[in-house]
């Protein structure tokens, strides 16, 4: 008995120091995979070259979504019989195929393919896997492990964007796409040889902890045991609201920018004086405009990734409750700060719209992670967060359009600003009616 005992802890003590090592390991790469929201970086190359227009470009992004969720689903399914490495292997084929392949781009359906399909797919793919993984070996703190790692995947675009823009600069758009494809096959692959799950003895003591302080469910549900719960459907709404408006600006956000400096510029929608009060320029260059563009975009990232470690925080000290209510009030204050700051051409009014939607995206993102292993436990976290990500698929395909159509109508993107505002106010309604599901 003294024995084991001794080996238990020896075990213990030999796996504790791998916990902190696997988390910085999943966040570097959960950082590169947030490059799929640096898609808006690609849309005014693509556009000036082949005549596109926004509408048809914003497909891509949208693509890019449905496929991030399908290769969700398949890694979670591929976790139940196979190993994180293999998973992680096909990862990197994906994302190195489809980035590569986009250096060749020549019409829509191509990269449509490519990007679209094999980037987003190998993305969906990776994070699923990373995040499954690693959070196998925080079953103590679900939340606040989801937030800190998800923060990477959400700063991604802004600490990894300006890297990006200044390759666009020095290489163009084909050979951005090439170098990218490279650095992510070594990244992914190097990942995969030393990503790997903890050992039960490890785990359970830490998962008994987590349940008798009720931060974890008491019964781990499998995926058709969860999708046959009432909260998470109810969830699912809620999220699929907020989503929608989160992706519609990180897809747009540079246009949406360039769209107020240049109109504040050229003098239409904002009067001299009003371009002057917002500290734009009234002959601002188009390549400095497309710098504050690129800011302001970068801005939607650093909270985006801050959003999700809050979050997290809170959803382990203060409950679910505190965290929807912020999320949906962030989300109703940041459309207004947008909408006012295009009728008003206040550029800083425009990043303080855009710094509060990042910080509700990327709360609500965590909020997602944290839901399925507090309310469904963390046993089958693989394959119940890859379902609960699908409500992207819709979000991904109304929001851009929303944006993008509203642009192409009347020229502008204030009346989808307005739209969304209401979508914030149904979201906080709607996250009253979410309450943790009752034990089988």
């Amino acid at each position: 008995m003294s024995h084991a005992t001794s080996q238990t802890h020896a075990t213990a003590t030999q796996t504790t120091p791998h916990r902190l090592l696997y988390f910085f390991v999943a966040f570097v790469l959960l950082m590169f995979f947030g490059l799929i929201y640096a898609w808006s970086l690609f849309v005014d190359p693509l556009e000036a070259e082949f005549g596109w227009d926004r509408s048809a470009t914003s497909v891509v992004f949208t693509l890019s979504i449905i496929t991030f969720c399908a290769g969700m689903l398949v890694a979670g399914a591929l976790e139940e019989c196979t190993s994180p490495r293999t998973v992680m292997l096909i990862t990197a084929a994906c994302l190195g195929l489809g980035l590569i392949a986009s250096a060749f781009t020549e019409s829509l359906p191509f990269i449509y393919a490519t990007y679209g399909v094999l980037v987003g797919a190998g993305v969906g793919l990776g994070t699923d896997v990373v995040m499954s993984v690693t959070l196998k070996w925080f079953p103590d703190k679900q939340g606040l492990a989801s937030g800190a790692m998800l923060m990477g995947f959400g700063g991604g675009t802004m600490l990894l964007s300006p890297v990006v823009t200044t390759m666009l600069g020095a290489l163009g758009w084909r050979m951005t796409f090439g170098a990218l494809g490279a650095v992510f096959v070594v990244l992914v692959g190097a990942g995969a040889f030393i990503m790997k799950l903890p050992t039960p003895e490890y785990v359970k003591p830490l998962l008994e902890k987590a349940r008798q302080n009720a931060t974890v469910a008491a019964v781990d549900m499998t995926g058709s045991q969860m999708v046959r719960t009432p909260t998470f459907w109810v969830f699912m709404v809620y999220l699929m609201l907020v989503t929608c408006g989160g992706l519609a600006l990180i897809s747009q956000a540079v246009p949406a920018a360039m769209e107020l400096l240049m109109g504040a510029g050229a003098g239409a929608g904002a009067s001299g004086a009003a371009a002057a009060g917002a500290g734009v320029s009234a002959v601002l260059p188009e390549a400095e405009a497309l710098m504050l563009a690129t800011a302001a975009m970068g801005s939607v990232s650093a909270m985006n990734g801050l959003g999700r470690l809050i979050n997290g925080f809170i959803w382990d000290k203060f409950g679910y409750r505190v965290c929807l209510t912020w999320i949906a009030v962030a989300f109703a204050a940041g459309m207004l700060c947008c909408a006012f700051a295009m009728m008003g051409g206040n550029f800083p009014l425009l990043v303080a719209g855009f710094m509060l939607l990042g910080l509700m995206y990327g709360g609500n993102m965590c909020s997602m992670s944290a839901m399925v292993g507090t309310f469904f436990g963390p046993k089958y976290y693989g394959i119940n967060y890859a379902i609960a990500t699908c409500q992207m698929i819709p979000a991904a395909i109304v929001g851009p359009q929303i944006l993008a159509l509203s642009q192409m109508g009347s020229g502008s993107y204030l009346g989808a600003f307005w739209v969304f505002f209401g979508v914030a106010i149904a979201a906080l309604a709607v996250s009253f009616f979410i309450k943790p599901p009752k034990a089988a």
